[in-house]
């Protein structure tokens, strides 16, 4: 078995609060006090996805001051899947989310032919740019 490790942590080793994180929260905003040890874990809002580790952690490197164990995520907006499009497909890899400044491009059906840009990108809004290209023809 593998030996257990311990780590003494003197009392009275304090963080300061974490840090806020535009458009996310953390655990710890009810918290008044964040000793050596504490764990914070931050989470984006609806339409924003997160970036970096979901925690941080209250350490002390020199047994006498605490500090978090490293920066918080950040909270990007995020666009949900590239919308099809009749006898066309997209170059969107499967996935749930996708940063903004992600391009997706699209083609047509053999047989159909492309009618506008053949590209759509994701906005700072976190929405995809309009308007989508059609496929015509068959």
């Amino acid at each position: 078995a593998a030996p257990l490790a311990l780590t003494l942590i003197p009392a009275g080793i304090q963080c300061s609060p974490p840090p806020d994180i535009p458009h996310g929260r953390h655990t710890g905003r009810f918290m008044d006090t964040f000793p050596a040890g504490s764990v914070v874990t931050y989470t984006c809002n609806s339409g924003y996805a997160r970036v970096g580790e979901s925690s941080i952690y209250c350490v002390t490197k020199d047994g006498r001051t605490g500090a978090w164990s490293g920066p918080p995520p950040q909270c990007e907006v995020k666009c949900l899947q590239a919308p099809n499009i009749a006898n066309g497909q997209h170059s969107a890899q499967a996935s749930d989310t996708f940063p903004r400044g992600t391009m997706v491009t699209y083609h047509c059906t053999d047989g159909y032919t492309m009618v506008g840009n053949s590209s759509i990108n994701c906005t700072d809004a976190g929405r995809w740019s309009r308007p989508l290209p059609r496929c015509e023809g068959g």
